[in-house]
């Protein structure tokens, strides 16, 4: 009987490729490991909510929720990763490092998972995935939450400072990641194993507006999904790849690599990373498809594609344009500096007294030469023809279907924030004393809800 090749899925949680940038020191492991495996550097992950990433990586495709009521159970259009596993033979284990390891993990995932087995103990998860790796045909994904900020609390006596305690939390989850592939190594394991080494989104700190705190699950913008992705396989090139890759990808490349032959059913599933046909766009969202804007919290139900240059966003205020390479924060809206059309092209508006420097870069961060004007409308195609799919499958399956975005949305632009951008917003004291008074306002209702 052949030799069945095993299957290592690492989940990095909440890291994105700005964590990895911002602590460099943290992760030794992942940059010993980076040489001897295919890096792809253009992925983009399908959503800024943990179990919505698990659901779309498990099921190979991004509609799984969009037809339930608010983050509900994944509706199987294509069998689980590892069901699918299970069936060909596989002994499919769930490690889970967690800070409240009596808790129930991702319930609504439970029929897409292995049974989870989770521990607060970095020693014990280690031993446990030991065990599990003992004989030859195992399918293990080791889920480490530490690096989640409610569950690197529990580091929070080590740390000095919030940044110090991100940054330590993932020098914890590099060590744990480290003891793996060591472990791996000495069992003479590494050359009959598929690694996979993924970060689900990353955190946006505040810096597209406070959202009551929240740090993913918010609209995405490219520093939260634009996310570590790495393979090891004796059967792939090692250094970087810069086609573009998605989370629904990932399935199918793992069937593949581990040569079981599985046509996936739904339609618009993911695309193997190792054919030779891959993906000209990526798309991504942060609420399902039948959820609503969030307006309590400033958050939008918003949709996002992405190419190797630009993400265009669209949601109810409209659309945003970014340079994901320039403005990797996606401060920008590229849109600020054009109106549509009667036919919904980009016509440049200019920028009044501006100096020579914004002259010098227009012709290319701005599109003179048409560049920016084409990717808009390529984008904003692929965008509407993927929410026009969307929309098609909610009221498939909905008694009372939603909307998943007015299509109206993608015909117009998102001015929202324009005003402060050009320099003509409130005077910055009075700015001051709005937020001042609204981080007041705010202390002062916990207070009340904790006295309560």
């Amino acid at each position: 009987m052949l030799k069945r090749r095993n299957l290592v899925v690492l989940h990095l949680e909440s890291v994105s490729w700005r964590t990895i940038q911002s602590f460099p020191e943290a992760f030794p492991h992942l940059s010993r490991f980076m040489p001897a495996a295919r890096v792809y550097r253009s992925y983009f992950s399908s959503a800024t909510s943990t179990q919505m990433v698990l659901a779309y990586l498990f099921h190979g495709n991004d509609f799984e929720m969009d037809a339930g009521l608010g983050l509900s159970k994944p509706a199987a259009n294509n069998p689980s990763l590892f069901s699918t596993l299970g069936h060909a033979g596989y002994r499919t284990e769930f490690l889970c490092a967690s800070a409240q390891p009596a808790k129930r993990m991702l319930p609504l995932l439970a029929d897409s998972l292995p049974p989870v087995w989770a521990t607060n103990d970095f020693s014990a998860l280690v031993r446990k995935f030991d065990d599990a790796t003992n004989d030859n045909g195992f399918a293990i994904y080791v889920w480490n939450l530490v690096t989640h900020v409610e569950h690197a609390m529990a580091l929070a006596l080590h740390a000095k400072g919030l940044d110090d305690l991100i940054g330590g939390a993932c020098a914890v989850a590099d060590h744990t990641l480290g003891a793996i592939l060591g472990l791996l190594e000495r069992k003479g394991l590494m050359d009959d194993t598929t690694i996979v080494i993924f970060g689900d989104h990353g955190d946006d700190y505040w810096t597209h507006g406070f959202k009551k705190g929240l740090l993913h699950g918010v609209e995405p913008h490219t520093q939260i999904v634009h996310c570590p992705l790495l393979i090891r396989d004796a059967s792939l090139p090692t250094g970087n790849d810069y086609g573009l890759a998605s989370t629904i990808d990932l399935a199918q490349t793992c069937l593949d690599l581990l040569d079981i032959k599985v046509t996936q059913p739904f339609p618009d599933s993911g695309e193997s990373l190792v054919g030779d046909d891959r993906r000209t766009v990526a798309f991504s969202q942060n609420f399902t498809g039948s959820q609503s804007d969030s307006v309590d919290m400033d958050t939008r139900k918003a949709f996002a594609v992405h190419d190797s240059s630009h993400t265009l966003l669209a949601s109810s205020r409209g659309m945003e344009l970014f340079n994901h390479r320039l403005d990797p924060g996606n401060h920008c809206n590229l849109l600020h500096f054009f109106d549509l059309d009667r036919d919904g092209g980009l016509v440049f508006l200019g920028a009044a007294e501006a100096r020579p420097h914004f002259a010098t870069t227009m012709s290319h961060m701005l599109g003179r030469d048409g560049t920016v004007g084409h990717d808009f409308q390529r984008l904003r195609a692929a965008l509407r023809t993927w929410l026009g799919k969307k929309q098609a499958y909610i009221e498939a399956r909905t008694p009372v279907p939603s909307r998943a975005l007015d299509p109206a949305c993608l015909d117009r632009i998102n001015r929202h924030g324009r005003d402060a951008f050009f320099g003509r917003g409130a005077e910055p004291d009075g700015w001051i004393r709005q937020s001042l008074q609204r981080v007041r306002n705010f202390l002062v209702r916990r207070s009340d809800d904790v006295s309560r």
